[in-house]
């Protein structure tokens, strides 16, 4: 059965818009949503349980929305649900065309981050901005890097913005959660070769081995790596040849963890 919202003072409207809003939320009600076809279908590739699906009638029919996500029918346990333009309107970001919104359940239990023998990873330490964690993650995703490790979280991985700056591969590449004293503890106990990026006293990444079992750690835009990192790893720094001094935390991570692939190959 399909449900049909139109008010704007609707309870489900009030409950999606406290799980967009909140990573509390989120955690109290066990819930997040994925915006986009793409995302969507990602998300449940991934595993994750579907809870409900939305659509806005007049952009995009059912059987559509079957056919983009690869699927013959929703189970009796997927709620399908109809918004009017006003509703649909705060609830997604893209109002036209193709789209749809989906509920999911959080993950009953967190990844367990187990380095493995050849394995490349990349540490990302009080991220607070969740465009820059969704473009990590992106990032990450497209360089084949084995994981994410978000160390001591300010956003988490369910926010909206980081899985629609994701595109989607939030679902993709498996995101471990802990706090900096937590890795450091799997750093050693596995043997991985640790690389920082302090400015001083660095070698450039195009001179480092970044071969055998690695992990990679950047900070935040204006204070980058915590000292609690100092003196753990080898130091490495990007070669910069123009007049300023450093790179958007995403762009630098992307070009540490393509020159480890590239020294896979």
């Amino acid at each position: 059965m399909i449900k049909a919202i139109s008010s704007a003072q609707n309870p489900w409207l009030k409950e999606v818009l406290a799980l967009q809003e909140k990573n509390r939320h989120r955690k109290a009600l066990g819930r997040f949503t994925v915006e986009g076809l793409n995302e969507v279908r990602l998300a449940m590739k991934a595993g994750l349980n579907l809870i409900q699906v939305a659509i806005n009638p007049k952009k995009m029919g059912w059987d559509q929305v079957m056919d983009s996500l690869g699927v013959k029918q929703f189970g009796d346990r997927v709620e399908l649900l109809e918004l009017n333009d006003i509703v649909w309107a705060k609830v997604v970001v893209k109002e036209s065309g193709l789209n749809v919104l989906g509920v999911f359940e959080l993950p009953k239990q967190p990844a367990v981050w187990a380095p493995k023998d050849g394995e490349f990873y990349l540490m990302v330490e009080s991220v607070e901005k969740p465009g820059n964690l969704g473009a990590l993650l992106r990032s990450a995703d497209s360089a084949g890097a084995n994981g994410v490790v978000l160390c001591d979280e300010r956003i988490d991985g369910f926010h909206p913005q980081v899985i629609r700056n994701s595109v989607g591969t939030a679902f993709t590449v498996p995101l471990f959660v802990m706090d900096s004293a937590k890795a450091w503890e799997i750093i050693e106990q596995n043997k991985v070769k640790l690389f920082t990026t302090f400015m001083e006293d660095a070698v450039s990444v195009w001179d480092a081995d970044l071969s055998g079992t690695v992990a990679m750690i950047v900070g935040t835009e204006h204070q980058g790596v915590s000292d609690f990192w100092r003196g753990k790893g080898v130091n490495v720094n990007i070669p910069m040849f123009g007049t300023v001094d450093s790179l958007n935390v995403s762009v630098a991570a992307s070009l540490l963890m393509y020159e480890a692939k590239r020294q896979r190959k």
